[in-house]
């Protein structure tokens, strides 16, 4: 059966909805991104009707070829692969590709030890908090610079650690600089993380305030965990060309305590491989903490990750999607294959969206970055006068639109993060329609 995108369906009853949400045990202050999206699923199929899905960050575009061509390639050419487990810490192919994609977009030099692929972002996430949460016994904080992805946060309460949060939407510059000094001197947090660009806001953090971020994780021994997912996509500049600047801004220019996360979910479109890698900066690779050996039977960082995170999780990255990242990196290298150009579909669908909800009434929460308007990216963030996050989320799933409430994301303000991964260009004249219509039933309750 065809799913339509008919209007006439729309209200949907308040009473429907607010049984369907008690019947899942859903309270929308705190819903899950997965709860909410298998809600948004039911409603589509009980009403027949297509929703505006900006609930989920996931990649809209098909991947570029090279990813599968060359795990057929590898499937075929060296198929006794599939029957060997992968080595702990990757392919040497995938490993030294990493480690000439950092030098080339990053500027930065590691070698091709410190480069170690995970099972996606998530799971190098879980090993980097798992490290930092433990280098002391009394640093078992991890500290956010909020909003952000809400299952990391998941993740920080299954590690049994405890979180601390800073909304970047009151502490820029130096105002951050000072809150992260007067967190980090209490000798709790043994990690910060973070992305940049920020999910969901897109606030990008600058080159002063890496600095200063840098130096206060020297100055206190606490280990950076920079998320980054979303590498290089502030379109505002032009990261897209290897070897040349301007370069992608880093931690790692300016400390040796730090983790670097890079996804093929999001800059390739691979998110169905579960692939990504996480980069340890040489020094901290090295380094020992007496603590450590209470959890992973070594003092080392670098053999703590390898042996003590990724062995008992996984036992490794399956060895195709290993070699499917190191040619999309090999590609890059080359200046064969402009990622970034790929994806700047994103910038340009964000742009057309979010005037949608501005010249419909909405306001955009984070709507500055450092004195500038916000870039436009694979996140926005919006509040409406008069409703909280969870109320206006209410509202919207009535008129067919989904969306994440900045409660889950760690921010102070309320609001909804809108993605706009899945919304096609056809698509936005429907948007505003809907908008249209939730506007007039909405305005009688407002006056």
């Amino acid at each position: 059966m065809d799913i339509k995108s008919d209007n006439t369906i729309f209200p949907i009853d308040k009473k429907f909805l607010k049984n369907e949400l008690e019947k899942n045990e859903i309270n929308l202050q705190n819903v899950s991104i997965r709860e909410l999206n298998q809600v948004v699923n039911n409603l589509s199929s009980h009403f027949n009707v297509d929703f505006l899905r900006f609930e989920f960050g996931i990649p809209g575009l098909i991947p570029n070829k090279i990813g599968f061509e060359e795990e057929i390639r590898i499937l075929k050419n060296k198929y006794h692969l599939a029957g060997i487990y992968p080595p702990f810490d990757g392919v040497p192919e995938l490993k030294q590709a990493t480690a000439r994609f950092v030098k080339n977009f990053l500027n930065i030099d590691v070698t091709a030890k410190s480069c170690i692929p995970t099972v996606g972002a998530m799971h190098g996430g879980f090993i980097c908090q798992s490290i930092a949460g433990r280098i002391r016994s009394e640093s078992d904080t991890i500290l956010y610079l909020d909003p952000g992805f809400p299952v990391n946060k998941i993740q920080t309460k299954f590690l049994g650690l405890k979180e601390e949060s800073i909304d970047l939407y009151n502490y820029r510059g130096e105002k951050l600089r000072d809150k992260i000094e007067e967190k980090f001197s209490k000798g709790n947090i043994g990690g910060l993380l973070w992305s940049s660009p920020n999910n969901p806001s897109w606030v990008c953090l600058k080159e002063g305030e890496l600095e200063s971020i840098g130096n206060l994780l020297t100055k206190h021994d606490v280990i950076g965990i920079e998320d980054a997912a979303y590498l290089g996509m502030d379109y505002r500049y032009n990261y897209s060309v290897p070897q040349r600047e301007p370069f992608i801004p880093t931690i790692a220019r300016y400390t040796e305590n730090y983790f670097i996360i890079i996804s093929s979910s999001k800059i390739f479109s691979y998110a169905g491989q579960r692939i990504a890698v996480t980069i340890i900066a040489p020094n901290l690779l090295e380094r020992r903490y007496p603590n450590l050996r209470k959890y992973y039977n070594t003092e080392k960082v670098g053999h703590a990750f390898i042996h003590g995170g990724i062995y008992p999780t996984t036992a490794g990255v399956p060895q195709t999607p290993q070699y499917a990242l190191a040619a999309f990196f090999s590609a890059a290298n080359k200046g064969n294959y402009s990622f970034l150009d790929e994806v700047k579909i994103y910038s340009d669908r964000a742009k057309n969206i979010k005037k949608t909800f501005l010249d419909n009434g909405f306001q955009l929460v984070y709507e500055e970055d450092m004195g500038k308007p916000i870039g436009d990216g694979f996140y926005f963030t919006v509040s409406k006068s008069g409703f909280t996050g969870d109320k206006l989320l209410f509202e919207m799933l009535r008129y067919g639109m989904a969306g994440i409430p900045l409660s889950t994301t760690g921010s102070t303000k309320e609001g909804i993060r809108i993605c706009v991964s899945l919304i096609k260009d056809n698509q936005v004249s429907l948007l505003e329609e809907r908008l249209i219509l939730m506007n007039n039933s909405i305005l009688p309750i407002l006056e």
